[in-house]
């Protein structure tokens, strides 16, 4: 029993620790990401290429997550974590050092797929050392530790810009995946190179899951299609801070200060809402959280002035906070033990295809139809993934006796 007791705290330091990097992880995107649109426009890039580039980055990320997840089921998890914290530094570097659009979209496309080497492993170890009747919550944790890294670099990103300007922000998001990488090598030297670091067999995990036989294709795909669906309209965000400066005409603090709030909102209610879905249904947090965000988007749409756009970051925020863990955890609750990495590889790679679409059809609609039909389009989307979910997902899991 009490080498039961010494494994299962094992495990949850290491899930400190993984929830550590991760957040880092995000915090060393999130100082770029709210700057990038107005860093390029101010070297010249025109919306519609910004578009892309932010698509092709997003082509990268699909690359990097689904073989990240591989890796991590074959090699176990420190090889992909150390990918996507130490070779982002020189990538990030690599920004500072040419205006040409060329490289631009090449360093996009690099970055892409070394920051995204992490994200699958990460959501795959809580799938396989987690209890499925806890599950959304402990997503839920890790969401909310993502998301208040996320909203102190936002918070970063403005005052960085403004005071030290836009290069800055590429040197201090290098140095924070540095540090990531180097808890990566200091903090989780007990699970080595080369082989599986994850417990898969019973006696390791921390609890059992539903899924030890997969209930077919079909439900993973209807998720996937919907985690699309619901990025789709987060790839059209990617242009809030072009309606931020060019339409509202907030300086690039102030569009700082908007990420921060929403990432703040989303952090608080994070755990919450993943204890309510553990509790009342998964299904239904994902339902009524695209419907949710599908009205904060169309929020932006109609955005006149900054107080109308912290009310439509906090009503889009609310969404994806009751639909992001409950999703994630409802897919692993599907997905056998020694596939979780890969699964969870392959359906960030779904959110990533979304964000592409988003982000290049939003660059498209801009410059030839506005703001408004931008953020239209997204909130289509989050309503669409909505009824999909009312119609094609079920909240049962088939376990292996029922098979």
């Amino acid at each position: 029993m009490n080498g039961l007791n010494n494994k299962t705290g094992m495990v949850y330091s290491e899930l400190v620790v993984m929830m550590t990097i991760m957040g880092l992880c995000a915090m060393a995107i999130a100082v770029l990401y709210p700057v990038l649109p107005l860093y390029l426009t101010s070297i010249g890039i025109n919306p519609t290429i910004l578009g892309l580039m932010l698509s092709v980055a997003m082509v990268g990320m699909v690359l990097g997550e689904s073989t990240g997840g591989w890796i991590a089921d074959r090699t176990g998890i420190k090889i992909p974590l150390s990918v996507g914290t130490f070779l982002c530094v020189p990538v990030v570097f690599a920004f500072t050092l040419s205006q040409n659009a060329t490289g631009i979209f090449l360093f996009f496309l690099i970055w892409g797929i070394f920051r995204a080497a992490v994200f699958g492993p990460a959501r795959g170890y809580i799938g396989t050392t987690t209890p499925f009747a806890n599950r959304a919550t402990i997503m839920a944790v890790f969401a909310a530790t993502m998301a208040f890294s996320r909203s102190l670099g936002t918070l970063m990103s403005g005052l960085i810009a403004d005071n030290l300007g836009y290069d800055w922000n590429f040197y201090v998001s290098a140095g924070i995946s540095l540090i990531a990488g180097l808890l990566v090598i200091g903090k989780l030297r007990k699970i080595p190179l080369g082989r599986p670091g994850l417990p898969v067999s019973p006696s390791q995990r921390v609890g059992p899951s539903p899924a030890e036989e997969p209930s077919g294709y079909r439900p993973f795909i209807i998720q996937c299609v919907v985690a699309m669906l619901a990025f789709l309209g987060i790839g059209s965000f990617s242009f809030l801070p072009l309606l931020a400066t060019q339409v509202i005409g907030m300086r690039a603090t102030e569009v700082g200060i908007l990420f921060t709030i929403g990432g703040l909102f989303t952090a608080a209610l994070l755990i919450p809402l993943g204890r309510l879905a553990d509790r009342k249904g998964k299904r239904a947090l994902m339902i009524t959280g695209l419907a949710i965000s599908a009205i904060g988007l169309a929020g932006y749409a109609s955005a006149q002035n900054y107080a109308w756009l912290i009310v439509a970051t906090v009503i889009n925020s609310f969404g994806q906070a009751m639909f992001g863990p409950a999703a994630v955890a409802l897919l692993s609750g599907r997905v056998p033990f020694h596939r979780q990495n890969t699964a969870m590889g392959v359906y960030g790679a779904c959110e990533d295809a979304g964000m592409i679409i988003g982000s290049a059809l939003s660059g498209v609609v801009w410059t030839a139809w506005g703001p408004p039909a931008t953020f239209l389009i997204g909130a289509i989307s989050s309503g669409l993934g909505s009824i999909i979910c009312v119609t094609l997902i079920s909240e049962k899991i088939r376990k292996k006796s029922d098979a």
